[in-house]
């Protein structure tokens, strides 16, 4: 079986683990854009997950050819008897979620794919109050997997000498790349208002500043939180073999999007056995909910308060030990084996 996962290994992990898996099943891998304008090999599964990657992150030309070519490479493959396969990450994209353009795109590579992958129940019904699912198209739901393959080991002690964060302190961590749908300045007045003792705020991972009417508050926020007691900032991309000490140093992850579907960094804190207090949004709330972790209403600031305080008051160790359980449930191999046992590949899988 000849699997196309038509996206870089210098990026998300996410591409990496699923591509593994793969192969741990007996499949032939490549990887990488490239390959799916050049047709470089006869793919019998293409399995894509962000379509602007291919007309909005790169390319030549104006964004309606890159589009255009896009779906043309699309067509190509099917042309030859390839399943196309799409993970849901997100309704829209991130940085452009209502314009129409990108959403016709979606609709398009909806309307060519043999099989929607997605990571919780939720996923399904928010993927069909925006967009038109062909009856032909097989659907199907399979966690998304964990991150035990980071490297593990550094302890608390270690981690905050590094830090340079106080053993005493309770700390916070807003992980990942920080854009404007992240709710950074939610954070911060979230933060101000908090009484938990000793509070201390970690914040790690590259940061897009806003753009538009509104950016200047959000500076406005880096700018005082820069300036803050209790408060540290890591505004760079962490390397893999870093991030063991973000999570080492933390007690309780942090997410406060204003907007989103899923988020591999809420499967990340419960997979180091983080609490994570996190919004009800789509899949977020399935996965917080699927452990020993506090949601509140997004966008909501008393919310994000009240749960931020209550999260110290939690039992560490039980909730460590659940989430570490449920995390490393979530195996890459099922979701390999579950696209390609699905009826929908089923003729790519017997060819």
């Amino acid at each position: 079986m000849k699997v196309l996962l038509p996206h870089s290994l210098d990026g998300n992990i996410y591409t990496h683990e699923l591509g593994r898996a793969y192969q741990r099943q007996g499949c032939e891998l490549t990887y990488g854009d490239d390959n799916l304008f050049e047709r470089t090999q006869d793919a019998q599964i293409v399995h894509l997950h962000w379509p602007e990657a291919f007309y909005r992150w790169k390319g030549w030309g104006s964004l309606d050819n890159r589009a255009a070519r896009f779906i043309a490479a699309i067509d190509a493959y099917k042309e030859h008897g390839a399943k196309i396969v799409w993970t849901i990450h997100n309704l829209t994209p991130h940085e452009h979620p209502d314009n129409k353009f990108d959403r016709d795109i979606y609709q398009q590579v909806l309307d060519r794919a043999d099989l929607l992958l997605h990571h919780c129940p939720q996923s399904q019904a928010a993927l069909a109050a925006l967009y038109k699912i062909p009856g032909h198209t097989g659907q199907l739901v399979a966690p998304h997997g964990h991150y035990l393959s980071y490297p593990h080991g550094m302890n608390r002690e270690q981690a905050r000498e590094r830090l340079g964060i106080p053993d005493d302190a309770y700390v916070f961590l807003q992980f990942g790349m920080l854009k404007g749908y992240k709710g950074l300045g939610l954070l911060f007045d979230a933060w101000r208002q908090i009484r938990t003792p000793n509070k201390y705020l970690l914040i790690a991972g590259k940061y897009h500043p806003s753009t538009g009417r509104y950016a200047w508050r959000e500076k406005l926020h880096m700018f005082r939180a820069r300036h803050t007691r209790g408060v540290s900032m890591h505004l760079h991309s962490i390397p893999q073999d870093e991030i063991q000490v973000f999570l080492a140093a933390a007690d309780c992850m942090v997410l406060s999007h204003s907007r989103g579907l899923n988020s591999g960094v809420a499967v990340l804190g419960m997979t180091f056995g983080k609490v994570v207090v996190g919004p009800r949004l789509g899949c977020i709330e399935w996965v917080l909910d699927s452990g020993a972790n506090i949601a509140y209403e997004p966008g909501n600031l008393n919310a994000l308060v009240d749960a931020m305080e209550r999260a110290p008051r939690l039992d560490a160790a039980r909730s460590a030990a659940t989430n570490k359980a449920v995390a490393a449930s979530w195996q890459w191999d099922d979701m390999a084996r579950a696209v390609l046992d699905h009826p929908a590949i089923g003729h790519a899988s017997a060819s």
